[in-house]
C-alpha cells in the first residue's frame, strides 16, 4: 500500500546528452528526492483505481569512484492519492519523523555518452523489527517483533482512514517495501528514473472492522518514478518542497 528492466530512453523520454563523452559525475553531497510509487487497487463499491504514494525527502550521497551510497536525512512530505474522493488515507507526522533509510548502495554505470544511476534493490521495514529482513511478517499485534513506530500506543504504524469525508478511523499495519532505482544522470544537479517496487503488508487491527480496508494492490510500474535535484545548502523542508512545486500540483 504505502507507502519509499531498464527501458529509460523510451519509458522516460530521456534524450541524448550530446555526442561528446561525459566525465563521471560527482554526486556526493545533499539532494532532494521526489518519488511516486503507484498501484492498482480495488475500492469497495467503486472498483479499480490507481493509488499513488507521493514522497519528498532530503538525502545524502557518498561516492567512491563509481560506487554510491544513499542515506535518508529527513522525510519532508508524504501524501496518498487514492484515485477516489470516497477514501482518504494519511499517516501520523511522528511516523515520518522516525523514517530513516540507509545505507542504500548503488553504482554509476557508463552508457554511451551518459551515466546510469542504478541503486540495488533494498528493503524498508515499517512497524516491525526482524532479525532477518526476509523473515515472514508478524500477523499478531502481540508478536514481540512488532514496533510502535509512530509512538501512538498502537501496534505497527497507524494509517488514518476517512470514508466519504465523514467517517474517520484507523488501521494498524506492518510493512516490508522493496525498491530499486533505475535512472540516468541528466546533469550535475538532476537525476531521473524509474522505481521498481514491491510491497508486502499485514494488517494487525483497526479501530473498527469497518476500517479493515485492504492495502494490497498490483504495482503500476509505468507510473512509478523518482526525480532528484541537488541541494545548494542544508535547505529546510519548506525550501525543498518548493523545488518540486510543479510535480506536487499534478
Amino acid at each position: 500500500m504505502i507507502f519509499f528492466v531498464l527501458v529509460l530512453a523510451v519509458a522516460l523520454g530521456i534524450s541524448s546528452l550530446g555526442d561528446e563523452a561525459t566525465e563521471k559525475p560527482d554526486l556526493s553531497g545533499f539532494w532532494a528526492l521526489f518519488q511516486v510509487i503507484a498501484e492498482h487497487w480495488d475500492v469497495p463499491l467503486v472498483g479499480e483505481r490507481l493509488r499513488r504514494v507521493i514522497q519528498v525527502a532530503k538525502i545524502r550521497i557518498e561516492q567512491d569512484d563509481e560506487n554510491i551510497v544513499l542515506w535518508s536525512e529527513e522525510v519532508c512530505y508524504m501524501a496518498f492519492d487514492t484515485g477516489t474522493s470516497l477514501v482518504q488515507l494519511s499517516v501520523l507526522p511522528e511516523f515520518l519523523e522516525k523514517v530513516r533509510v540507509g545505507p542504500i548502495r548503488g553504482k554509476l554505470v557508463p552508457e554511451g555518452n551518459r551515466y546510469l544511476f542504478l541503486v540495488s534493490p533494498y528493503l524498508v521495514l515499517n512497524g516491525v523489527e526482524l532479525s532477518d529482513p526476509a523473515d515472514p511478517l508478524p500477523t499478531s499485534p502481540d508478536d514481540p517483533r512488532v514496533r510502535d513506530q509512530d509512538g501512538d500506543g498502537k501496534p505497527g504504524f497507524t494509517v488514518r482512514v476517512r470514508i466519504l469525508g465523514l467517517i474517520s478511523g484507523e488501521t494498524y499495519v506492518v510493512q516490508r517495501l522493496k525498491q530499486e532505482y533505475r535512472g540516468a544522470v541528466l546533469g550535475p544537479d538532476l537525476i531521473r528514473g524509474q522505481i521498481l517496487w514491491e510491497d508486502e503488508q499485514v494488517t494487525l487491527g483497526a479501530s473498527a472492522s469497518f476500517f479493515l480496508i485492504s492495502g494490497k494492490g498490483r504495482p503500476a510500474l509505468e507510473e512509478a518514478f523518482f526525480l532528484m535535484r541537488r541541494l545548494q545548502d542544508r535547505e529546510n523542508c519548506e525550501e525543498v518542497l518548493k523545488l518540486f512545486a510543479e510535480e506536487l500540483r499534478r
